[in-house]
């Protein structure tokens, strides 16, 4: 990360034309509550030791500041613009090593994602190529990467393995999710997914596949909590990869070593993986592209967020997850990239923000609270970033505009002028 500031001055970005708080509790907003930005008008910001000090109006600040009550600092002229929370990044992939772009042109070409996985293609060939790669070459590679994705807003990035499938291999992504966190300094909550998919050495009968998921039971699992490496398992529950069964089996064993629950579910059909994190109140369900009014009421009253991933649907040209519904049935959602090798490689969380609204049909404030609060919430950091208030880490934005809207209205234009993190403003990724 690179220090453009002093964090033991006092900084206040001053007069902004709206500054969105986000006030209120740590628990995920769901319903009506999330068009709740706590939007300010004509508003300062003061940051000290990295952490908002301070958020009101802007002439109170200037009283404040005249009577004493504010310490005097560096003062940074945010006039005209936006300053909201950083994005927080509940679900990514994003250490992996080599590419897939051969099945970019296979799939703009008609093929479908199942058809590539059924050949081959798709994780295993992620995972061979991230086995190949010694731990060094993955930590490069992966830190190029999130540079990128911070530069587009992100601050705090969930990180999943799944593309190693043994032992070995699974540890060493998660050590670099861990060297990207202690080395580089990124926010990072790390989960294991060494359920991710079948490896190509366990397809030969039913009693290798039942082998490899003991192995993740009694095996991977033990090591990475021995390790502490992971916050959080994962279990890719879906047509194509396990079943509710097998993923129920993981599922149990990771709870059993103390690990939280988070889980793919529902891309491809009604497959289970919805009712699972429903029963054993997972802290996220993702992908949810095909959900029942059950379902839904199910993880609503579980109180498990809803992770949308719409730009995988962008990329695999896939129906969107109903949003809409999911707010109107009272389900707290969150937004993420998905970033990954081959299903979708976007690394620009604010544009998948975006794509949130006009896929999955969520407004502009919904998209911003499930990128940023809601997102915080689901892994546990609701008390440090996703909101502006006094306390909280100063992980925040300078957007090029005068209405948030506009993030929207145009989405993937270069709005973000300033990335701030713990009370840093950041340098934009090297080309």
């Amino acid at each position: 990360m690179t220090d453009m500031t002093d964090t033991t001055e006092t900084i206040a970005l001053t007069n902004a034309a709206q500054i969105l708080t986000l006030g209120g509790d740590r628990a995920a907003r769901a319903g009506a509550a999330m068009s709740e930005l706590g939007l300010l008008e004509h508003a300062t910001l003061v940051i000290e030791a990295g952490r908002v000090a301070w958020v009101g109006p802007h002439a109170e600040f200037t009283a404040k500041l005249a009577a004493g009550e504010l310490a005097p600092g560096v003062t940074h002229d945010c006039t005209g613009a936006v300053i909201m929370p950083a994005l927080v990044d509940a679900h990514t992939h994003l250490v992996w090593a080599g590419h897939r772009r051969d099945e970019l042109e296979l799939r703009l070409r008609g093929a479908d994602y199942e058809q590539i996985f059924a050949a081959g293609g798709g994780i295993l060939s992620s995972v061979r190529q991230t086995r190949a790669a010694s731990e060094q070459q993955l930590y490069e590679q992966s830190l190029r990467r999130i540079t990128r994705m911070r530069s587009c807003g992100a601050t705090t990035f969930e990180i999943k393995s799944g593309y190693g499938l043994d032992l070995e291999s699974e540890l060493r992504q998660l050590r670099v999710a861990r060297r990207l966190r202690d080395e580089a300094g990124f926010r990072i909550k790390s989960t294991c997914l060494a359920a991710h998919a079948i490896p190509e050495e366990a397809r030969g009968s039913d009693d290798a596949r039942a082998a490899f998921i003991n192995r993740i039971c009694t095996e991977i699992l033990p090591a990475v909590v021995g390790e502490g490496l992971a916050d959080y398992a994962d279990v890719f529950c879906d047509r194509g990869a396990f079943t509710k069964a097998e993923a129920s089996k993981v599922c149990e064993a990771a709870l059993r070593l103390g690990l939280e629950l988070r889980l793919h579910a529902n891309e491809f059909g009604h497959t289970g993986g919805a009712e699972l994190a429903a029963q054993l109140r997972a802290r996220s369900a993702d992908h949810l592209l095909h959900l029942s009014d059950e379902e839904r009421a199910a993880l609503r009253e579980a109180g498990v967020v809803a992770t949308l991933l719409p730009g995988t649907s962008l990329v695999l040209g896939k129906p969107y997850a109903d949003g809409r519904a999911l707010v109107e049935a009272g389900v707290p959602i969150a937004v993420a990239t998905d970033c990954n090798p081959g299903s979708c490689a976007l690394e620009n969380l604010a544009m998948v923000l975006g794509l949130a609204c006009y896929g999955c049909k969520l407004t502009p404030a919904e998209a911003i609270v499930a990128t940023t609060h809601n997102a915080a919430a689901s892994l546990g950091l609701a008390d440090e970033v996703g909101r502006l208030a006094p306390g909280l880490s100063a992980d925040l934005l300078v957007i090029a505009s005068d209405d948030y809207r506009d993030l929207v209205y145009h989405a993937g234009s270069p709005l973000i002028r300033e990335v701030w993190s713990r009370g840093q403003r950041v340098d934009r990724a090297p080309a």
